[in-house]
């Protein structure tokens, strides 16, 4: 029992432990940091198909909701749903749908009836659940995604060393209060923040493997020439379908289809029309008043000259918000071009010319 109470740490002096306490708590980060790094780190990637699978890409990059994006699309691409601003529906003349794949044909049967367009993905993910497991147990085999077990191993390390700074800290608290000290709110809050900071960061939760985080890059990279394709040229429904499943229906704004696009980012759209718009309005505003006010200088600037010189010299406005300046007096009077060249809307006209 003594030497539970009398011992180096027991006896430490106050500022010392805290330097020793933050120096295991470091040392428990650096640990844990090292323990939890990604087996894939190191290995080698896959070779890129030439025409990879657009579903397992997608699952690759979005999981079950990859999917069911890719799967709406084609299905809208080859004419067995349509898109009707917002909402998502059947075409009343589809296609036979015995040509339909078996993972296609569970999302347009689940689109039996109009929804929107956030409604129609949610139906097209909850049918291809079943489906997608082959997906995710090849990209596992691959080690193209995070394992479980890894997680569950990372969380194993930090509850081990939350364990031990929790330990540490908590046995100086309880020598400290016994010798009735009672300034330990610092050793509290060191030892409480570090090990919530420890946990948080042992079970942050990632979808793919390192592996698998720069093979999805590799390919986005190999097939980025699709983005321009679908804008430019005539590209075909595999096109259309990796696309989706490599950049996201972002993707398709610009294309043929932008209508699917404003269909799941309705808000994204009208911000942006809303800016133009605005953006336009100013621009014409700006432009009024800058003919008018370049009219009135124009006006003033004349009288002056003709009132005070004499000279045959003018000022003219023309109307599309562009302001010239001639001068044809025979006695020198000068409007030089560069101090009348402001073309702009919002440059306040030929002030310039006034100085005859």
């Amino acid at each position: 029992m003594n030497a539970l109470l009398h011992n180096p740490i027991a006896d430490m002096y106050g500022p010392d432990f805290l330097l020793f306490y933050c120096s295991v708590i470091a040392i428990a980060f650096v640990v844990c940091w090292q323990l939890i790094q990604d087996p894939t780190k190191n290995q080698p990637l896959p070779l890129i198909p030439a025409e990879p699978d657009p579903h397992e890409i997608a699952y690759l990059r979005s999981q079950e909701t990859g999917i069911a994006d890719v799967a709406l699309f084609d299905l809208i691409v080859r004419g067995y749903l349509q898109v009707n601003e917002q909402s998502i529906s059947q075409v009343p003349n589809h296609p036979d749908v015995s040509q339909l794949e078996p993972i296609e044909r569970e999302v347009f049967d689940r689109l039996s009836s109009s929804s929107t367009a956030k409604t129609s993905l949610w139906l097209a993910t909850q049918s291809i659940q079943s489906y997608s497991n082959a997906y995710e147990e090849k990209l596992q085999n691959e080690q193209l995604l995070y394992a479980s077990q890894w997680q569950e191993r990372n969380i194993k390390v930090g509850l081990i060393a939350a364990m031990i700074i929790f330990s540490l800290g908590g046995y100086k608290l309880l020598i400290a209060l016994g010798k009735g000290r009672y300034n330990v709110g610092f050793l509290i809050a060191i030892g409480g923040l570090s090990i919530i900071f420890l946990l948080w960061f042992v079970s942050r939760h990632t979808h793919l493997s390192y592996r698998g985080k720069v093979y999805l890059q590799q390919l986005q990279a190999t097939f980025s020439r699709l983005q321009q394709k679908v804008k430019y040229d005539i590209p075909s429904v595999f096109d259309y379908n990796l696309l989706v499943a490599l950049f996201g229906v972002e993707a398709l704004a610009g294309t043929s289809y932008d209508s699917y696009y404003k269909a799941f980012f309705p808000s994204i759209f009208l911000r942006t029309a809303s800016k133009l718009e605005s953006s336009y309005g100013s621009s014409s505003s700006m432009c009024s008043s800058g003919c008018r006010l370049s009219d009135s200088s124009s006006s003033d600037s004349s009288r002056s000259s003709s009132s005070n010189s004499g000279t045959n010299s003018s000022c003219s406005s023309s109307s599309g918000c562009s302001s010239s300046c001639s001068s044809s007096s025979d006695s020198g009077s000068s409007c030089s071009s560069s101090s009348c060249s402001s073309s702009s809307c919002g440059g306040g006209g030929c002030g310039g010319c006034g100085g005859g």
